[in-house]
């Protein structure tokens, strides 16, 4: 019976965190016809509502077939591994031979040597960036549910991801079923 308790202070306290910070997913409908794409917003009984780039797009229920939770990325930002030059002129100094030289002994570049260091940094950086944009360009699914067979369960479950509902979660409803999921399990 404490187990309970415990996961049900738990379950509580794991609500109240989220429910302070709301994430919005991206949503991909496909219907019949059509496919929509926007930041879930909220699912009724009835409809889901799409935030498409300010544009608020309602998609009945009864048409979609699937529905696919995407994370929301950032724009990429690209690596900069370009040296151009010597980082900081004061950091050499003119030793005995007239040379300069850093506080280890290691003389400084000549402009040849700077120039070929920029010319395959530059390189490099073009070729990071061209394997690292694609690697981020990728985005799966963190849920995806088929609509064919309109069940409770699936509804309720594609509700949790929207805006709406993280803004404002149903805690009774969540307890209820809480309740019946532990009623279940008998040790």
């Amino acid at each position: 019976m404490k187990s309970i308790y415990v996961a049900l202070l738990f379950f509580f306290s794991i609500s109240l965190a989220m429910a302070q910070s709301v994430k919005p997913y991206m949503a991909i409908l496909k219907t019949q016809n059509e496919k929509y794409k926007g930041i879930l917003y909220k699912v009724d009984s009835a409809s889901v509502i799409l935030n498409h780039d300010g544009e608020f797009i309602t998609v009945p229920l009864n048409d979609i077939k699937t529905v696919q939770i995407r994370t929301i990325k950032k724009g990429y930002k690209g690596m900069n591994l370009v040296k151009i030059g010597t980082q900081n002129p004061d950091q050499y100094t003119i030793d005995k031979r007239g040379k300069l030289v850093d506080k280890w002994g290691k003389e400084a570049p000549t402009v040849e040597e700077e120039a070929g260091i920029t010319f395959f940094s530059v390189i490099f950086t073009a070729i990071a960036n061209a394997v690292a944009l694609p690697i981020h360009a990728i985005n799966p699914n963190v849920a995806r549910f088929n609509l064919d067979q309109k069940e409770a369960n699936k509804i309720n479950e594609l509700s949790y991801y929207s805006i709406y509902y993280q803004a404002n979660p149903d805690v009774l409803a969540e307890l209820q079923q809480l309740k019946s999921i532990s009623s279940t399990i008998r040790r």
